[in-house]
């Protein structure tokens, strides 16, 4: 494999330390793996399936846009600041996002599909990932369900106005109303631990194959949000296991850490992501969270701001609020407007919640995201992948997925869609249920898999083991004529 990485900003410095010429460590075996961003929603871009290359001596040549290389550097040489000037910017992987989720009609801004500098080392002891992209809204996105007072009472702040200016302004929804509170921006990786369903190889799905909404779900369009609350992420196959890595502005960000966890079996709408065990970094500001009942208020406030009398003053803002800091809120204080609190609180993450260390730096001149992880190559949780030796996964041939052609699937879709889905994807409610879901928005790897002659669901139908309601029938497309038809998908307006 040949070809060349690009990453947009040249002053990145050689790494000075490269690995020594006798090494005392094996190197770990190739994988595939998925890596995705999002701007302030659950909405993101990305690559469904990347493949990572482990070396001995740095081989950029062997960079391709779905290739990433993993060198052996010297135990030390990666810096955890969040600079990324020991790093080799010849070891960068360029992806050329593509949209991995978009609900139809949502509570999110649409994903803003934009190019993302991908690089990765390995020492002896440790995995490391360089990641830089441009924020899409040019913000920071670090007020995330922040609570405002708005005189009378406590409210969730809403979404952030996409600014003229940036990538996100090109999106179809953006003058959309948009129901959801205020998010942040999140990067997620995704490791295969147990495969069986083998969608991480060549050609595999990789997490398009494990995370989407089950849109026949949606409830009543008049009354519901077209993909609410069927967001099914969950393996495909009993006993298939994958590694999760989540990082979030607004709760990983202060905490120089991620939310750590793994994906397990289900089906439909059923939840199957989990958190690795221990204590996470942070916890929710919410008494509803907290008595599991009752209305969402904010439960803490800062006591050395309390005590400062900073809630008496209009607008004041607590930015931090950590745990040995947090007050409970008791009848009797009084708050000025738009005084604002966070809603997660900060806490030291324990066990294998704090497994990966993360250094993020947001640049308020150029609006990019610079991101280094951390983690040690084999952990003791059995949750985690394990960058060990063993057998290398066969190195992708295929040509990799590119963003799409939007002519080329305005003329697939109505070749193999417009008949059941309308034509622009609107779909058909009728007596209280989806007849044929609304599809507009949707991602390239939703369409793959729904319309797979090897989707799981479909087989079992086969094998008369469930009668599945509304199963998508196999349509005869690529995964790239997938991304085609989804590229025309995002064009249409959900006003229409």
């Amino acid at each position: 494999m040949r070809g060349s990485g690009q990453i947009i900003v040249p002053t990145l410095l050689t790494l000075g330390a490269l690995a020594a010429s006798a090494q005392a460590a094996e190197t770990p075996a190739d994988t595939y793996f998925s890596f995705a961003v999002t701007e302030n929603s659950h909405n993101h871009q990305g690559s469904n399936l990347l493949f990572l290359d482990f070396q001995e001596q740095a081989d950029p040549s062997r960079i391709t846009p779905a290739v990433v290389i993993s060198p052996r550097v010297e135990p030390g040489a990666i810096r955890m600041d969040g600079r990324l000037d020991e790093w080799n910017p010849q070891w960068f992987t360029t992806i050329a996002g593509r949209v991995m989720n978009n609900y139809p009609l949502s509570e999110f801004y649409d994903a803003t599909p934009g190019p993302i500098q991908l690089a990765s080392a390995h020492d002896d002891q440790y995995i490391y990932f360089a990641v830089r992209f441009e924020d899409a809204n040019h913000d920071a996105s670090l007020n995330r369900k922040r609570w405002l007072f708005d005189g009378t009472r406590w409210q969730v702040d809403t979404h952030a106005a996409i600014k003229p200016d940036a990538p996100a302004a090109g999106v179809i929804n953006k003058d959309h109303d948009i129901a959801g509170a205020e998010d942040e921006d999140q990067v997620f990786f995704m490791f295969p631990i147990v495969d069986k369903e083998r969608n991480f190889r060549d050609g595999g799905l990789g997490c398009g194959a494990y995370c989407h909404p089950n849109l026949v779900d949606s409830g009543n369009p008049k009354e519901h949000l077209i993909g609410e609350d069927t967001a099914g992420m969950h393996t495909s196959l009993p006993g298939d296991l994958a590694d999760v890595w989540h990082w979030t502005s607004t709760r990983s960000h202060l905490g120089n850490t991620l939310k750590d966890g793994y994906l397990i079996y289900g089906d439909g709408i059923f939840n199957g992501r989990k958190a690795d065990e221990g204590q996470a970094p942070d916890t929710d500001n919410d008494l509803k969270a907290i008595r599991k009942e009752g209305d969402s208020l904010p439960a803490f406030v800062s006591r050395k701001d309390y005590e400062a009398g900073n809630y008496n003053k209009h607008g004041f803002r607590t930015e931090i609020l950590n745990q040995e800091d947090a007050m409970p809120i008791e009848a009797g204080m009084t708050f000025a407007t738009m005084v604002s609190l966070p809603y997660s609180i900060q806490r030291p993450g324990t066990g294998s919640r704090s497994d990966v260390q993360v250094m993020a730096v947001h640049d308020a001149e150029s609006h990019f995201w610079t991101l280094e992880f951390k983690r040690a190559l084999q952990t003791k949780d059995p949750n985690d992948r394990a960058f060990v030796p063993g057998k290398d996964a066969a190195p992708p041939r295929l040509p990799p997925i590119v963003p799409g052609n939007g002519e080329n699937g305005a003329r697939l879709f109505a070749k193999h869609c417009e008949s059941c889905h309308g034509k622009k994807g609107e779909g058909r409610y009728e007596k209280g249920r989806w007849v044929v879901p609304r599809n507009q928005r949707a991602s390239g790897p939703l369409i793959a898999k729904t319309v797979s002659f090897d989707r799981i669901k479909r087989q079992r139908a086969l094998a008369h083991e469930i009668n599945p309601d509304r199963l998508m029938p196999f349509v005869p497309i690529t995964q790239q004529e997938a991304e085609d038809i989804a590229v025309w998908l995002q064009r249409q307006s959900t006003r229409d």
